[in-house]
């Protein structure tokens, strides 16, 4: 039989300031795989409000997916994932298949002595990019503003969707006469606006270089008309997780693709989507939905192999006002991804509740 065991940890872990949405805690599993002399973790965590699957959907996927597990091989490559993992969690809600996947190939990668990162591809890029997330209500709040430019960050991003297209453009004007110009700027609206107030607002900030703008529409169905006659460039976010597997060309003229393994289905999922997306010439960026330290390191990992020399959206995790491994991760605006990955650390008993051994 396999020298294999799995093991969760439920975690609940307090934000520094409540989300709009009202959510103060970040809750999830953590999970543990080990053999072989070495051990892996994921993280599997559904984001209220953004994740299909509900916690107690999730937990379930987890008890019943953990034991088909044992069928797969000690050891395998990247290379051979599609044989070997992927046909085992057809069907998996995508936080969970996210979580087992990462777990599955930090685990794979501890084994061969590698990193993830260099588990995954030959030649990762050595450094990443981070973007800084402006708070909401940051005009009230000035000193956020200066604490993001006195750090060195060359790129940020403020969510705008709370706000009338008049409102966001007074916003985002605002934000770009207070940061260089060399600073990259992007702005999320979270679906919130009809074509119509996308234009108003796209027309109006044509000057202010925006990087993107993420998600403008209510009715993603428009998105097509919209990118065609917008002056500003558009990512895609939301749109990935409901519509995991349409392919990338149905939206033509896209600039960005917002990549979430946790929401869009994986690490393989968002691999492919990766790959896709730059035979396409789109930008890619990997993003966090408030991942712990776990899920963010994961993330660092894939930015780094995937080679997209974008910002990666790996902000959030300072929204944690704890997390579920000693030492905290280090998050900088340039991160060297050989620093992050191979730091020692453990896991924090304050924030965890091992469930048991599950397979």
């Amino acid at each position: 039989m396999p020298e294999r065991t799995w093991r969760l940890f439920r975690f609940c872990v307090p934000l520094a300031m409540p989300l709009p949405s009202g959510m103060s805690v970040r809750q999830g599993w953590l999970v543990q795989v080990q053999g072989g002399g070495a051990v892996g973790w994921g993280e599997v965590a559904p984001l209220p409000g953004f994740s299909r699957e509900t916690p107690e959907a999730a937990f379930q996927a987890l008890q019943e997916l953990l034991p088909r597990l044992t069928s797969m091989p000690e050891v395998f490559t990247f290379a051979e994932w599609t044989e070997t993992v992927a046909p085992l969690l057809v069907g998996a809600p995508a936080s969970v298949r996210w979580g087992l996947e990462l777990a599955l190939a930090s685990w794979q990668a501890a084994r061969a002595g590698k990193r993830l990162d260099t588990w995954l591809a030959p030649d990762p890029l050595p450094g990443v990019s981070i973007n800084a997330l402006v708070p909401i209500g940051w005009r009230e709040r000035p000193e956020c503003l200066a604490a993001i430019r006195s750090a060195g960050y060359r790129t940020v991003k403020v969510k705008v969707g709370k706000y009338t297209p008049e409102e966001a453009v007074r916003c985002v004007q605002q934000l770009r006469d207070m940061l260089d110009r060399e600073i990259t700027l992007r702005v999320d609206a979270n679906r919130a606006w009809t074509l119509h107030e996308a234009l108003t607002f796209a027309e109006a900030v044509a000057d202010l270089e925006i990087d993107y703008v993420e998600e403008p529409l209510r009715d993603p169905e428009k998105l097509r008309e919209f990118v065609r006659r917008s002056p500003v460039p558009v990512a895609l976010d939301e749109t990935l997780a409901e519509q995991p597997e349409r392919p990338l060309s149905c939206w033509e003229g896209v600039a960005a693709v917002v990549l979430k393994p946790s929401l869009i289905g994986g690490l393989l999922h968002a691999w492919r989507r990766a790959e896709e997306a730059s035979v396409l010439g789109m930008t890619v960026v990997w993003s966090a939905a408030f991942e712990t330290g776990i899920g963010t390191r994961g993330l660092l990992a894939l930015a780094a192999a995937s080679r997209s020399m974008a910002a990666a959206g790996l902000d959030p995790y300072r929204w944690l006002a704890d997390d579920v491994l000693h030492p905290r991760l280090a998050l900088q605006p340039e991160m060297s991804v050989g620093e992050a990955l191979a730091g020692s650390w453990h896991p924090n008993p304050t924030v965890l509740e091992t469930i048991d051994v599950v397979a």
